[in-house]
């Protein structure tokens, strides 16, 4: 029987990944202590290969387009780290161990399937970006305002029903996204103290049509995302001429 030539093309990039993958490791797997920065990106992974554990010493590990399904607990091991994504897998659980990686600085889930989020995450006191973009969240940690070292976080495309108020406290934070959500009483006044915000995204996040007044306490803001049907408090971009509403 003949194979057709497309076929038998796919059939040796699937086997030549998949070589790429298993030879990659076992090469690392030398001196596993040395591996500083990790990236497997497009290997049709499904898990997170054991040999990871014993990379103790990675800052930067990156599994970006594969068909991973949870992170496993001995994440945790990994305490240098500095810098994680699973971008673009199939993740649906995030292991409570994520939260001892207290040098992260970066973590990136988006484009998942997560709908929950142990509250061990808001351990991770030097995280500086959180990106949780295009996942099935209805609502995040309660003490989301421990994360106080937070500047960038995205939240849009989730079905989010609420935000907890202790992220009234984080007051580093210069980027907030939450639009295309579901928040049941709108966008929450505590917004207006994040005094930081350079740029936030309210748009498509709830039915309340009503921005609160307090979004006139940013003073800092430059971009603000809306929508056409949101209406803007009278007190907003008062005394601030850098500010732009761009309508989306």
């Amino acid at each position: 029987m003949r194979i057709q030539k497309p076929i038998l093309f796919l059939l040796v990039m699937c086997f030549l990944i998949s070589c790429n993958s298993t030879g990659k490791l076992t090469s690392l797997m030398e001196r596993p202590e040395d591996v500083r920065n990790l990236s497997l990106t497009n290997r049709r992974l499904t898990i997170v290969p054991n040999e990871v554990q014993k990379m103790v010493n990675l800052e930067q590990l990156v599994f970006f387009r594969n068909k991973i399904d949870s992170i496993p607990s001995f994440i945790g091991n990994l305490k240098r780290l500095e810098e994680l994504s699973f971008q673009s897998n199939r993740l649906v659980f995030v292991s409570p161990e994520t939260g001892s990686l207290t040098k992260m600085r970066k973590l990136n889930l988006r484009f998942n399937r997560i709908a929950t989020l142990p509250e061990e995450l808001t351990n991770l006191w030097s995280l500086v970006e959180l990106d949780l973009r295009n996942n099935c969240l209805k609502k995040l940690p309660e003490n989301m305002g421990d994360l106080r070292n937070l500047e960038y976080l995205y939240l849009n495309d989730n079905d989010i029903e609420e935000l907890p108020a202790s992220m009234v406290n984080l007051k580093k934070l210069r980027l907030l996204h939450i639009g295309r959500n579901h928040l049941l009483d709108g966008v929450p006044d505590f917004i207006g103290e994040l005094s930081s915000l350079i740029e936030l995204d309210v748009s498509r996040c709830g039915e309340d049509a009503n921005l609160p007044s307090s979004l006139g306490n940013l003073q800092r803001l430059e971009i603000l995302y809306i929508s056409p049907y949101q209406v803007l408090p009278y007190e907003l971009g008062r005394g601030n001429s850098r500010l732009q509403i761009i309508v989306k």
